[in-house]
């Protein structure tokens, strides 16, 4: 039997519980418009996750995790185009961990990932019977009861957090010294990032985290007097900052009740397209897919979207091969607005990486990612140096 609904009437906790104690294998599929994730079910057991959003990757989970560097994560993934094989194999294989580190550190991954999403408000789900996951994988068995509790514990825990550190856009100021007793390596490197002007969403990138983590390290420094927390105007009630300011007009597009209906919002999603709003195309794109997530049609039409998107920006003069060159000095760059995402790919261009190189380390969404280089080039901040 399978169940399709919507977080906002059916909560993770009950629907988890309700695939564990009804034995079901399959694949479970919950899509909030701005990530896809999926849990794979065998006989009520959890036994492994995917997501699209990039910092939950296993690449971008090892370097979170000081396991791997971001030069190295660029070779594995270069490794992983030539052989096919997963990058967990690949650093069992070269010796870069072992097979009992890689299991422990996907039991980690995993859930982690699974608590991320006790925070969504809203998003549509499916449940897909017998859709297993077969390709490589390290079987897991997790206990839902358990992972249920703790899901339920890390969202009452961010309910808290977040009164001292709202959004994002909090910046941590150091008023005390850190004391080192006690603070693993993931919690040094996140507390190395502060130097008093950088925000929450800027730490998270530079360390290949997520929000939770930098906020709820940050947050225990805080209690223990050793930093306080400094809010910009208007970010108590702002959105996540990885999300691009709409205008009025778009805003009031967008949300009124009117639009229910997926292909009419890709059809707004295609004006943008037109337009070269390009940004607001791809809110609208993960809308619509986030609206009907199993409408074939929808589907193929946000993928259509996508490849117009970046055949765009590759007439523009957006070549992927090419290495892009600074053209602003170090202080003209910092004394500029630029958004977190700006600032790390910014900071990763060295001269000799090409620009589909920085993609491979980057833990913002690919077309994100690309959009983010073209709004650099067209704002003359880089120039693009062909490849020989």
């Amino acid at each position: 039997m399978s169940i399709s609904g919507n977080l906002r009437t059916m909560e993770l906790s009950e629907l988890l519980q309700w695939l564990s104690q009804g034995a079901k294998t399959g694949t479970l599929i919950i899509d909030n418009g701005q990530h896809n994730k999926r849990i794979y079910f065998e006989d009520g057991n959890i036994v492994a996750s995917g997501s699209t959003q990039p910092s939950e990757q296993l690449g971008h989970f090892l370097v979170s995790h000081g396991y791997i560097n971001e030069h190295e994560l660029t070779k594995a993934i270069e490794m992983q185009e030539e052989t096919g094989m997963l990058i967990g194999k690949i650093l069992v294989t070269i010796g870069g961990i072992s097979e009992e580190e890689l299991r422990q550190l996907l039991v980690h991954k995993t859930e982690e990932s699974i608590y991320d999403m006790f925070s969504w408000e809203e998003g549509e789900f499916r449940f897909v019977d017998n859709d297993r996951l077969t390709r490589g994988m390290i079987p897991l068995a997790l206990d839902v009861a358990a992972l249920t509790l703790q899901g339920m514990n890390r969202l009452d825990e961010w309910q808290r957090i977040k009164r001292v550190i709202p959004s994002g856009r909090a910046v941590p100021v150091l008023v005390g010294k850190i004391d080192d007793s006690g603070i693993s390596m993931v919690e040094r490197r996140i507390l190395d990032q502060i130097n008093d002007d950088r925000t929450i969403h800027e730490m998270a990138l530079e360390t290949h985290s997520n929000d939770f983590l930098v906020s709820r390290i940050v947050f225990r420094q805080h209690q223990k007097g050793r930093v306080k927390v400094v809010i910009p105007r208007g970010a108590e009630l702002a959105a996540p900052i990885a999300d691009t300011p709409q205008p009025e007009e778009q805003q009031e597009t967008s949300s009124t009740e009117l639009i229910v209906d997926a292909g009419h919002i890709l059809g707004l999603a295609d004006g943008f397209v037109s337009e070269g709003d390009f940004n607001s195309a791809l809110r609208h794109m993960r809308a619509a897919r986030s609206l009907e997530p199993d409408n074939r049609k929808v589907l193929d039409h946000y993928k259509e979207c996508e490849e117009k998107i970046k055949q765009a920006l590759v007439e523009d003069g957006l070549d992927l091969k090419s290495t892009p060159i600074l053209e602003r000095s170090v202080e003209e760059l910092t004394s500029l607005k630029l958004s977190p995402e700006e600032g790390f790919l910014l900071t990763r261009i060295d001269g000799t990486s090409s620009i589909e190189s920085l993609l491979k380390i980057s833990p913002l969404e690919r077309l994100e990612a690309e959009l983010v280089f073209h709004k650099l080039m067209k704002g003359g901040h880089i120039k693009l140096q062909p490849t020989n």
